[in-house]
């Protein structure tokens, strides 16, 4: 058709189709990678947001949790509560919640029932009482309440005199004054919805009314930044599911469509403009035109591909040709700009400027790639809750930048590493340090010219701060060549540090191998835990009561058969099992095994007293009490029947726990006993106040209490004193008759060891049991 008309209406035509074909190209491609980049940006402001909130019903959370204390705290209270002093509760709530700007105060007493109450706005009684028996039965320390379609953040805390006698209730309203100070810091609004219902809103009443239907929570796309005319992009936050409450994150793409239009807008009129001067001036132009219209398709194609960066045009073009091209700059500067933003804090931890850990792994690998021999310092500050807690966060932070500084500022000075150094934060209190060296015999020096350097002091308006540093190191040279490795050992050697209390610590050999066998056999030992057909047994070895040679009693010892056949002691991977959160599992398997065992026992006739022993994690656990008490009326045992055994060591950790729950067991018929008596911590001010039965002397004082009168001393002094404290006393590891006939002398009332029996399965423990004969 176009072969009809004259070259110069060719042109024309070609023209105004080429700068079609341009312009939607161009829009497309520019419309895609902004709502790409869009969605990202809501993505990270949605984010963002929920963490400020998130900051934000937390410290409302600690306000509540300070002031309930003082409230609870406050003897008169506690008198005039005692008393059911109406008045003076009511005027204490009263007063106590002008003073803090309580929204809702509330006495309860135990049975849930309202003593008072003061609100700043009007609450009914029958309000409060339909849901004050949810708020105590929730265990949680922070509750949501809807009273009246307004929400409210609570603290429940017990009132003790020393007993509790009642529950002091305190709580903030979210009201709308809270949503549009937390809009301020965040650029979102946030709407308060309790079963689907919009109680609170930062956004404006007829607004909100008018895009009810917008405020739906959906998933966002590319596509519905390009074609969706929804004004709102929506995330919910659940507070309490079982009451149905929530917040709703919204964003407005009001802007976003504005823009997508503007931009559409724009390069439409850019176009249409085009054509037309090219069809008026077509028969002038024909010749030219051709040429700036292949170099702005080029340049779209550049864009296109992601070619951000567009040079200064030095080529002669039409006005039009050359404004159109500085759009195209202009446009690719500010996508480059945001591209820049966007690496930059993917690779960069946001308060520091120091790189992450990925990136910190990213630029080691890129150093021994090239040959370099590096060394990473590892460095903690240690007590850095408790600092942020004494100072507050903001000073922390301010902190935290100046270290981070000193690091920068450690590496521009350091001499071999100017292109090699990096610094990186892999966590709160922990960074790393990435130096060249050329000689293992300055690495010492290094690091304590590091230490020296990061431990000046740091001034905290006007005061001087003192941090204490714990650095670990490792060399490529000598520990490994791969980032993950190097960072892992750097990292262990750190925390190894801390552990030893040493200011610097060196990678050792051996480490990170020990380390990922310990990693192994706690994996191991879990499966063992939970096998039905477990590599885990238990021996038991028997306790003689030497006042009439007699078996009484029996000491129950978990035993642990590897999968590579290997005996593993029992000291490691009971310590193993303690600090990796296992040793609730194992002494539940214990206390079910023993169970079952003592039920088959009973059946035959065969009564003896079981010892179990416990850790202080086994005690202070919720559910340990509960367990124990319907496991061993599951298998028909008595609770008179087993001993709890607990080291020192055990029972002065969260003591006042620990004795309230020994003290309820041993009321029930559980005997308590004190293991490993005379090497752990307990002084005797608080061996009088615990709930101990029987003491068990450790085995270091008997294994050659024959031939050490210090021994023979110390153990007769202990027996005397236990029976002084009303208790039994058991003394362990006998090994000879000579001891064993002292401990008789002494008035020792059990003894047990290798001269009595060794640990033996439940099979040859009858057995040996049916054929014991005294031999002293």
């Amino acid at each position: 058709m176009l072969t009809r008309l004259s070259i110069r209406s060719q042109v024309a035509w070609l023209s105004a189709l080429l700068i079609i074909i341009t312009a939607i190209t161009l829009t497309t491609s520019y419309a895609f990678r902004t709502a790409q980049l869009t969605e990202k940006q809501i993505e990270r402001q949605m984010r963002y947001a929920q963490n400020v909130l998130t900051q934000y019903l937390s410290s409302q959370e600690q306000l509540l949790v300070t002031a309930t204390r003082v409230l609870t705290a406050d003897f008169g209270f506690k008198q005039a509560i005692a008393t059911r002093d109406n008045n003076t509760i009511e005027s204490v709530l009263l007063n106590h919640g002008e003073r803090i700007n309580a929204d809702l105060m509330m006495m309860v007493d135990l049975q849930g029932e309202l003593i008072s109450i003061s609100a700043k706005e009007k609450v009914t009684n029958k309000q409060v009482t339909e849901k004050i028996s949810k708020l105590l039965e929730n265990a949680n320390l922070s509750q949501f309440l809807v009273i009246n379609k307004r929400i409210y953040q609570l603290i429940v805390l017990p009132v003790k005199a020393p007993r509790e006698i009642g529950y002091a209730i305190v709580g903030f309203q979210l009201s709308k004054a809270s949503l549009l100070n937390l809009k301020n810091l965040t650029s979102l609004d946030i709407t308060l919805v309790v079963n689907e219902q919009n109680i609170v809103s930062s956004i404006d009443e007829l607004e909100l009314e008018n895009e009810r239907n917008d405020l739906s929570v959906a998933p966002i796309t590319t596509l519905d930044l390009l074609i969706s005319k929804t004004n709102y992009f929506n995330k919910k936050i659940s507070f309490d599911e079982n009451a149905g409450i929530y917040a709703l994150l919204s964003t407005s793409l009001k802007e976003v469509h504005e823009e997508f239009n503007q931009l559409i807008s724009s390069i439409l009129f850019i176009a249409l403009l085009i054509i037309l001067i090219s069809m008026f001036l077509s028969r002038l132009l024909s010749k030219g035109i051709s040429t700036p219209l292949n170099y702005l398709m080029k340049l779209t194609a550049r864009i296109s591909r992601g070619e951000l960066k567009i040079a200064k045009n030095e080529q002669q073009l039409p006005r039009e040709f050359n404004e159109l091209y500085y759009a195209f700059s202009t446009m690719g500067e500010a996508i480059s700009h945001r591209e820049k933003e966007i690496k930059f804090q993917a690779e960069h931890d946001h308060l520091t400027g120091l790189y992450n850990r990925q990136m910190l792994l990213n630029i080691i690998g890129e150093r021994i790639s090239a040959k370099a021999d590096l060394l990473l310092a590892s460095i903690n500050i240690k007590s850095l809750n408790q600092l942020n807690d004494t100072l507050g966060p903001e000073n922390v932070d301010a902190i935290l930048r100046t270290l981070a500084e000193r690091l920068q500022t450690y590496i521009a000075g350091h001499h071999e590493s100017i292109n090699i150094g990096a610094a990186g934060r892999v966590d709160s209190d922990e960074f790393v340090l990435v130096l060249s060296i050329s000689d293992l015999h300055k690495i010492e020096p290094e690091l304590i010219n590091l230490h020296d350097r990061l431990t000046q002091p740091y001034w905290v308006d006007d005061i001087k701060m003192n941090l204490e540093l714990n650095i670990g190191s490792v060399n490529s040279i000598m520990h490994g060549k791969t980032p993950e490795l190097l960072l892992r050992r750097v990292i262990m050697a750190m925390r190894a540090a801390a552990k030893e209390k040493k200011a610097i610590r060196q990678y050792v050999d051996g480490e990170d191998e020990a380390y990922l066998q310990k990693i192994q056999m706690i994996e191991e030992l879990r499966v063992a835990i939970h096998s039905e057909d477990s590599p885990l047994f238990l021996n038991y070895q028997p306790k003689l009561n030497l006042s009439n040679n007699k078996i009484e009693k029996a000491e129950a010892l978990i035993r642990w058969i590897n999968k590579a056949g290997n005996f593993v002691n029992p000291e490691h991977f009971v310590g193993l099992a303690e600090k990796s959160g296992l040793i609730v599992s194992l002494t539940h398997w214990v206390i079910k095994n023993v169970a079952i065992q003592m039920e088959k026992w009973n059946e035959i006739g065969l009564n003896i007293r079981v010892s179990v022993n416990l850790s202080a994690q086994d005690i202070q656990h919720p559910e340990f009490v509960d367990y124990l008490l319907s496991t061993i009326e599951k298998y028909n045992v008595s609770p008179n029947q087993l001993t709890l055994e607990l080291t020192e060591r055990d029972l002065a950790e969260n003591e006042e726990i620990v004795v309230q729950r020994l003290s309820h067991l041993q009321t029930l018929g559980f005997q308590i006993s004190v293991d490993d008596y005379g090497i752990g911590q307990s002084s005797l001010s608080k061996l009088k106040s615990l709930p101990v039965d029987e003491l068990k002397i450790d085995k270091c004082f008997i294994l050659s209490l024959e031939a050490c009168p210090k021994d023979q001393d110390i153990v007769s002094s202990t027996i005397s004193l236990g029976h002084k404290l009303n208790m039994q006393v058991v003394a362990e590891g006998v090994e000879n008759k000579e001891s064993l006939a002292l401990l008789a002398s002494y008035g020792c009332e059990y003894a047990q060891g290798y001269y009595i029996s060794r640990p033996v399965d439940a099979d040859a423990f009858v057995e040996w049991y049916n054929n014991y004969e005294p031999n002293y």
